[in-house]
């Protein structure tokens, strides 16, 4: 069978799904193709040996730390060309590829073109319903801006043959007029947790000793963690941890050096395994790291990108579940984090809390049900109305 998969490029965390998805498929005998753009198309280009087409590339804008719908609508003028043209070039590797089906994890102009061309579309999605704006503030422009997108994204999840949704069963709200094809698998992961090395092992293996205390630090793809990388650099002399670990993207444009106490990686293919070793995780809130926080059980602090209700939603849920607590981007400091951070490292509520969801989450098989969805898409290949 083949497989075109397609991850939205923005961030890391849809690229890492449809990897996880590609090495299972691979596993079961499939042929793979990536198409991308952004931060995806270069991490598949640089850091894997998949084969990947280039996308149009859609962008989103902000200062550091903080995204603005508004300025990037100002921006988009040119959407609507942007859109048209990636159908184009969708359709032209759909068919010098002629897939057996199409996974598309969050970039919605693909099952359009799936529909015209008659190919099967899996959709994989954390947020049917996206929200561009706070409740508690009111603004008409983004209240008409998400009303479109949240009407356009159910009229196209209407197109597509399955829906994943890669969380725990009921996490998210299902508009009803797509219910009859969502299915929650639980967290798409490259790794499976319960088959991964003890933590005392991949400390040996990586070369850190077992009684040592520490931290990490992950922000994805984009430029919105550099606030928070930078305040953590100035905030290592203070925290109560014999190493500190920062992973930035491959479109993170910062000047941090590695220096005793501090180890800086521009990208980690093996990032569960860098996770499980930590005593405690410092994160934006996008929703692949959040399910990597709690199938591995992380105790952690969240600091959602400011003006992102999407990230603010995902860090709520964390909260929620007692594996994390949050802070605000806008408000940071680097004396603040570090105090936040040292008090949290000893706070036993939170790691017996992280042990919890860590089990809860163990029941599901994510990237197992989710490959087997895909491949039945094709057995049972007729296109749903």
């Amino acid at each position: 069978m083949k497989v075109l998969l397609i991850p939205c490029g923005i961030g890391m965390g849809h690229t890492s799904r449809s990897v996880a998805l590609a090495q299972k498929l691979e596993e079961m005998g499939d042929e793979v193709l990536f198409a991308s753009y952004g931060s995806g198309y270069q991490t598949l280009n640089e850091y894997s040996d998949y084969k990947v087409e280039e996308l149009p590339t859609i962008k989103f804008y902000g200062s550091s730390g903080e995204l603005n719908f508004k300025h990037t609508a100002r921006k988009s003028i040119d959407a609507p060309y942007i859109f048209l043209k990636s159908i184009y070039h969708e359709s032209r590797i759909i068919k010098e590829f002629n897939p057996d089906v199409v996974v598309s994890d969050s970039h919605y102009s693909v099952p359009i073109t799936c529909r015209v061309l008659g190919i099967p579309c899996i959709l994989v999605s954390n947020d049917l319903a996206p929200e561009l704006k706070e409740e508690h503030h009111k603004d008409i422009t983004l209240e008409y801006l998400e009303n479109g997108l949240q009407r356009f994204i159910r009229d196209v999840s209407r197109l597509c043959h399955s829906i994943i949704i890669p969380d725990i069963e009921n996490s998210y709200p299902v508009p009803s007029q797509i219910k009859n094809r969502v299915n929650f698998t639980g967290p798409i992961l490259k790794m499976d947790p319960k088959s991964m090395e003890s933590k005392k092992e991949l400390r040996k293996r990586f070369g850190f000793g077992s009684s040592e205390k520490i931290v990490m630090a992950t922000v994805g793809g984009s430029q919105f963690g550099n606030k928070l990388l930078s305040l953590l650099h100035q905030a290592a002399p203070d925290l109560d941890c014999d190493q500190l670990i920062l992973v930035t993207g491959p479109q993170v444009k910062l000047d941090l050096a590695s220096s005793p106490g501090i180890i800086c990686k521009r990208f980690l293919g093996d990032i569960m395994e860098w996770m499980k070793l930590s005593d405690f995780l410092v994160s934006l809130a996008g929703h692949t790291t959040s399910m990597e926080i709690a199938s591995l059980g992380i105790p952690s602090l969240m600091v959602p990108i400011e003006n992102h209700p999407e990230q603010m939603k995902n860090a709520t849920k964390m909260e929620r579940y007692g594996i994390a607590q949050v802070e605000k981007m806008g408000t940071l400091t680097s004396q603040g984090l570090s105090e936040r951070i040292n008090s949290l490292l000893k706070d036993q509520d939170l790691q017996k809390n992280a042990a919890s969801v860590r089990n809860i989450f163990s029941q599901y098989k994510g990237t197992e049900d989710a490959a087997s969805i895909i491949r039945n898409s094709v057995n049972n290949g007729k296109l749903l109305e």
